[in-house]
């Protein structure tokens, strides 16, 4: 209202003026001219960050101000906030159940993106695990800035791809599941505008993990390798690296950690890549984003 002070939070509400005295002297005087002002500052309590994450500076705040009854949690995960919390007008048919963006998406049959905190134990082991297996000569390692988890989606789809994968399992002598790394041409701002996929045809990251591996960049229903069609993935996610192209001005680079079927006899190194001609062999377990 008076475009000088930060606005007052109440129980996750962020009201248009900053304090009492603000309102009552805008009942009197009328609300001040409304002005290009600084962005939008996280709604955790006490915090001046600028915005970035659903209303807050980063999933940590995000988290907390829900986990200290700051601001109304999501009604399915109970562990982000729902969206009413941080837009004025509701979503384009968003449903009446107070749901967080990602839940929103999952139950709409959309691959569901949840962004790990730093101190998640998942982030860790993933970012762990990223790092010793970036196996490089004389070169230095990737910073990974953000880890989001891939959940598939939560209605029909779900049961089936877990069918699919355990019917492939079952079909191998002595299955074996490895971490492998994909990579593919990036058209879009992931990892810059919070864990959302695009929908255009042309990103190979976004349509892969739409459609769980079952169409690539371009409606391609395969990759082409030395073996053929199918999906070609490394243990190295170094190599990987070299198919992490980017048409954007994101300073990120983009990695899907994947776990991988294979039979246990085949021989896998870490400087060869990693075969599977069908979908069920594989599934996107997280998108690692680094920067080098």
């Amino acid at each position: 209202v008076c475009g000088k002070k930060p606005k007052f939070v109440e129980r996750g509400h962020k009201h248009p003026y900053c304090s009492r005295t603000c309102a009552a002297q805008t009942q009197i005087q009328g609300p001040a001219p409304r002005s290009q002002g600084p962005p939008p500052t996280c709604l955790f309590g006490g915090c001046d960050y600028e915005a970035k994450f659903q209303g807050f500076c980063d999933p940590e705040h995000a988290s907390e101000a829900v986990r200290l009854g700051q601001i109304e949690a999501c009604e399915m995960c109970r562990g982000q906030p729902w969206i009413g919390n941080t837009i004025s007008s509701p979503l384009k048919g968003t449903m009446t159940r107070k749901l967080c963006v990602g839940c929103d998406k999952a139950v709409r049959g959309g691959t569901q993106l949840k962004e790990l905190g730093s101190k998640d134990g998942k982030f860790q082991s993933a970012r762990k695990q990223f790092i010793a297996e970036w196996t490089v000569r004389n070169e230095g390692l990737p910073t990974v800035h953000k880890v989001y988890q891939v959940l598939a989606p939560e209605r029909n789809l779900a049961p089936t791809l877990r069918i699919d994968h355990r019917r492939c399992r079952k079909s191998l002598t002595v299955p074996r599941e490895i971490r492998t790394y994909y990579a593919s041409l990036v058209v879009c701002d992931l990892g810059t505008r919070g864990p959302f996929l695009c929908e255009r045809k042309a990103c190979g990251i976004c349509s892969v993990l739409r459609s769980s591996f079952k169409s690539f960049a371009f409606e391609k229903e395969h990759d082409q390798g030395r073996f053929g069609p199918g999906i070609y993935t490394f243990i190295n996610p170094k190599l990987a690296d070299n198919c992490a192209t980017s048409c954007t001005t994101s300073p990120y680079r983009v990695i899907v950690a994947c776990d991988t079927l294979v039979e246990s006899a085949h021989e896998v190194t870490n400087e060869d890549s990693v075969f599977v001609s069908i979908s069920d062999a594989i599934n996107a377990a997280y998108i690692i984003i680094y920067s080098m």
